[in-house]
């Protein structure tokens, strides 16, 4: 199952959104549904935005649990030659990115 932009509106709760940094500045974005990842998608590709803020503002009114940014290991030893590393340098924090409901006075 592809879980479409569109479909964002009917989602009822997302327990985890995820960022993915797969290049400079170029990020995918995963959900976590019902304990199932899904991958976010615009069409046919997956859903790819330049800008956190975008991606901020996507997912604003919608009721999201906890937001997830993460970077894969880098390919950079692998690149010019180096053993594999010992360690991975894989990166992931979370995004303290809270849900804006209106206020009534």
């Amino acid at each position: 199952m592809k879980l479409q932009l569109a479909d964002l509106a009917g989602v009822a709760s997302i327990t985890q959104v995820t960022i993915h940094s797969i290049d400079w500045m170029i990020y995918q974005v995963s959900l976590e549904i019902d304990g199932k990842e899904l991958l976010l998608y615009a069409g046919e590709a997956p859903f790819r935005s330049r800008n956190l803020l975008q991606i901020k503002e996507l997912f604003e009114t919608l009721p999201v649990t906890k937001y997830r940014l993460g970077r894969p290991t880098s390919a950079y030893d692998e690149m010019v030659g180096q053993p594999t590393p010992m360690f991975s340098d894989a990166l992931e924090t979370e995004l303290f990115w809270q849900r804006i409901d209106a206020v009534r006075h």
